[in-house]
């Protein structure tokens, strides 16, 4: 998880306590530009698929590979040059008068279609086999 030092949630007890304890376990790292941070990924390979709701419906896109997810913040999304700096933009389809779903829910959704995607299993210490 690569969070954003600038204007995210930062490291409280509070953010420990919602993440049911996962902030303990899950590596994180808070960095001071999340646009070179991207960068960065994109030279290990990594592909960079941005959330908004003008993007290719998820369960259209191919995930797979090592894959990094760049959500925005509730209300303002993903800024211009994030957005632009991503490889894809993906979104989650709604219906009715939903037109778009809180950060957390969008991030479990997106997860599991990356991991629907991913054809390798996870081993038992939590790690996707196969990948570095």
């Amino acid at each position: 998880v690569v969070i954003p030092a600038r204007r995210s949630a930062s490291d409280t007890p509070a953010v420990f306590a919602a993440s049911a304890g996962a902030a303990a376990w899950v590596p994180h790292a808070v960095v001071p530009n999340l646009v070179r941070a991207m960068e960065l990924l994109k030279s290990a390979d990594f592909w960079i698929y941005g959330a908004d709701m003008a993007g290719t419906p998820a369960h259209q896109a191919q995930m797979k590979g090592r894959v990094a997810l760049v959500l925005g913040g509730e209300g303002k999304g993903l800024s211009r040059l994030v957005r632009q700096t991503c490889d894809v933009i993906v979104s989650i389809p709604t219906q009715g008068k939903i037109d778009s779903l809180n950060v957390s829910v969008a991030a479990g959704i997106l997860m599991y279609e990356i991991r629907r995607d991913f054809p390798a299993a996870l081993t038992e210490d939590g790690k996707i086999s196969g990948v570095r």
